[in-house]
């Protein structure tokens, strides 16, 4: 890949939480009000990810749930949205190849291309396993969900896969179809299957177990300590110590846990060993404990911090995205307004702040938790309120000023 003059000032690679956060900071700034942006993804609208489990089965609706991207970024003529497949990356030249040929450059990159959920590659049958964060995959778990609730004859059985948030508020939204679906629709029979011994591991003992009494109190089969072995077309395999267990599956949900973007191993920026993007405090890519590209930022669930003793905790959630995303507008911003010619070095930037938590709302379909450290609280109209509230505060925070 050639090098080229910069086609912009800020190139901004992915356009969810954290990237569409970085262009919102900057905006913020004196300093970055005048800065031309790029910002690539290849999807021109995003869904509100924490609550997608509740627009798969019609308690939201996607006009009141999704951000339309692309059409809401036209209104900036500072702006540009480039719906598109990265394929390569030239982190010297700061240069973007994306699969249609066309190539983009900045005077910064900042990378925010995220997480993906998927099973591992050894896992038998695993390209079976539907998911639920990028809107191909709401699309077409949606459609597969739709088809087996709707066919007559026995219930439908469906397995989720994964203990932690996003498989305890899917199971329970699957369970809550009982009391309320979509018409047509027949109510499934839930099995959630995780491989430790309890639920929400991440989280206090006294919440995996009262998430435990609720979701069983729904209808939810728990199959806890137990291995997925292989996913068939309409059964699983797993194993909980020496005995194997056949269960039927219509459908099977995987929400096992966040893994790398493909996107990051191609672009030629230092990672840790799990492959995530490693950057220093101040957010720019490090190598062997020094930042070798300057212009160059990594943020949200794709970057992981190292510093002091070495690499720190993440929460992987969107508010961290927003947290670290300020902290790159206003490093960008600086080094943008430095003098021609000085080193970057020397420009004093601002570092991130490690925070080890922040409360949870949890949604078990009809019941729900807040959790926060030892903190357990019941208070499921709160909740829902309260994330509903978050959801259309996130969605109006972008939404584009009259005049913009």
């Amino acid at each position: 890949m050639s090098a080229a003059p910069p086609t912009c000032d800020v190139l901004v690679l992915g356009a969810s939480f954290a990237g569409i956060e970085v262009l919102h900071q900057l905006r913020a700034l004196a300093a970055g009000r005048s800065l031309s942006v790029t910002i690539v993804d290849r999807q021109a609208q995003h869904p509100y990810i924490p609550l997608l489990h509740e627009r798969l089965v019609d308690r939201l609706t996607e006009g009141e749930s999704v951000l339309p991207t692309a059409r809401w970024l036209a209104a900036d003529p500072r702006v540009r949205f480039v719906c598109g497949e990265i394929v390569g990356f030239e982190p010297a030249a700061r240069a973007v190849r994306l699969a249609s040929g066309e190539l983009l450059v900045g005077r910064f990159v900042v990378v925010a291309l995220g997480s993906t959920v998927s099973p591992p590659p050894g896992l038998r049958g695993g390209e079976r396993a539907l998911r639920c964060k990028f809107e191909e995959e709401h699309a077409r778990l949606r459609a597969a969900l739709e088809a087996a609730l709707r066919a007559e004859g026995p219930q439908a059985s469906i397995v989720v896969v994964g203990g932690g948030i996003t498989g305890v508020e899917m199971a329970g939204e699957l369970a809550h179809l009982r009391k309320k679906r979509p018409e047509g629709w027949q109510a499934p029979a839930v099995t959630l299957v995780h491989g430790r011994a309890r639920l929400l591991e991440k989280m206090s003992p006294r919440a995996g177990r009262r998430t435990a009494d609720y979701l069983r109190g729904q209808g939810v089969a728990l199959r806890l300590g137990a291995r997925l072995l292989e996913i068939e077309e309409d059964a699983v395999t797993v194993r909980a110590g020496e005995a194997a267990e056949r269960l039927p599956a219509a459908l099977v949900i995987w929400a096992g846990g966040l893994r790398p973007s493909a996107a990051l191993a191609g672009l030629g920026l230092p990672q840790t060993a799990e492959g995530w993007l490693a950057v220093a405090p101040t957010l720019q890519c490090l190598e062997q404990g020094k930042v070798r590209w300057p212009a160059i930022f990594a943020c949200g669930d794709a970057a992981r911090v190292i510093g002091g003793e070495g690499e720190w905790p993440t929460m992987q959630r969107a508010i961290e995205c927003l947290w670290q995303a300020k902290v790159v507008a206003r490093n960008v911003a600086r080094l943008a307004s430095a003098p021609s010619g000085e080193d970057p070095a020397s420009t004093p930037l601002l570092p991130h702040s490690l925070r080890r938590d922040f409360f949870h709302g949890i949604s078990l379909g009809g019941r729900s938790l807040v959790v926060y450290g030892g903190l357990v609280i019941d208070a499921p109209r709160l909740n829902t309120w309260f994330r509903r509230f978050l959801m259309r505060r996130y969605l109006a925070r972008y939404r584009p000023r009259s005049g913009a």
